[in-house]
């Protein structure tokens, strides 16, 4: 497998104007990092910019993956997900481009999942993004977010639903996956309906096959932590059943800090803790196989 981190980590240092895509690359450079992840919620980067941003990353040996958030079961999603592939068609032949199901279906108080009927709309749109994306040479990876992993199979409905529907409405596109997120599915506050870390390792073990992009943080009693380290979610076991059925890239995803200093201490701190406990022999150094 393969380092990564998402350019989120500094969504609020790149607002303020203390870093920019450049400045990115460069400290995952230093930081021996393979791969990065674009955080481009609304697919409005200027494509000379990340064209720049790629050439540069390229000439390091970093390779890119993409991401959107949008939301399936909202008018114009449609647009917004064109204008995704379009860059993450720049970022390279093959280049993953990570977008969501519907977070605002799920934002009513007592809520749980999605309805049958909305797992049906959002596999018909996610088997339509696939081919529209694989005329442009882009996967996509859908990510569990909000939704549960798993529905109750009577009143509400979860990602596993949502590929089932897809399997079972014409088979899934080779170009459509899962950005696997594990502490996203135990994040009390953030899930609608937060499993079971033994349950987590289910999922993966039955959608192996559909595992695209892996996203990393870690929880302590099911709230994120600023670093990673000891989680809920044993990570010896995680990455054990993960280089079992996987070999892409795992991007650190810890939350955002407030400001540079702390982005940068706070993912030294985190590679820290994977050199320290040993979860870093999981990973192939830059540059090679």
């Amino acid at each position: 497998m393969r380092l990564g981190l998402t350019t989120n980590i500094f969504s609020e240092a790149v607002g303020a104007g203390e870093v920019n895509l450049g400045g990115i690359v460069d400290f995952a450079d230093a930081e021996g990092f393979s791969a990065i992840e674009v955080r481009d919620d609304e697919a409005s980067l200027e494509m000379a910019e990340l064209e720049g941003f790629v050439k540069d990353a390229a000439a390091r040996g970093i390779e890119i993956s993409y991401a959107v958030k949008n939301d399936m079961l909202q008018r114009g999603d449609r647009a917004l997900i064109e204008r995704g592939i379009e860059r993450a068609a720049a970022c390279g032949e093959g280049t993953v481009l990570r977008f969501l199901a519907s977070q605002s279906a799920l934002a009513a108080e007592g809520r749980k999942g999605y309805t049958a009927e909305e797992v049906s709309l959002v596999a018909e749109r996610a088997r339509a993004y696939a081919a529209a994306a694989d005329e442009m040479e882009v996967s996509m990876a859908l990510e569990n977010a909000r939704e549960p992993l798993y529905g109750d199979e009577e009143t509400f409905c979860g990602l596993h639903d949502i590929f089932v529907e897809i399997e079972h409405s014409g088979g899934v596109p080779g170009g459509l996956g899962i950005t696997f997120d594990p502490a996203n599915a135990v994040f009390l506050g953030f899930c609608k309906n937060p499993t079971t870390p033994a349950q987590v390792l289910e999922f993966l073990s039955t959608h192996s096959q559909y595992i695209a992009m892996v996203h990393f943080k870690t929880t302590r009693a099911g709230k994120p932590t600023p670093v990673i380290g000891e989680a809920d979610i044993n990570n010896e076991a995680l990455f054990e059943n993960l280089a079992r059925v996987y070999n892409g890239v795992v991007c650190v995803e810890i939350p955002p800090a407030g400001d540079l200093l702390e982005c940068r201490r706070n993912i030294e701190a985190s590679l820290d803790y994977l050199r320290s406990s040993g979860l870093m022999g999981y990973f192939a150094q830059k540059g090679r196989a």
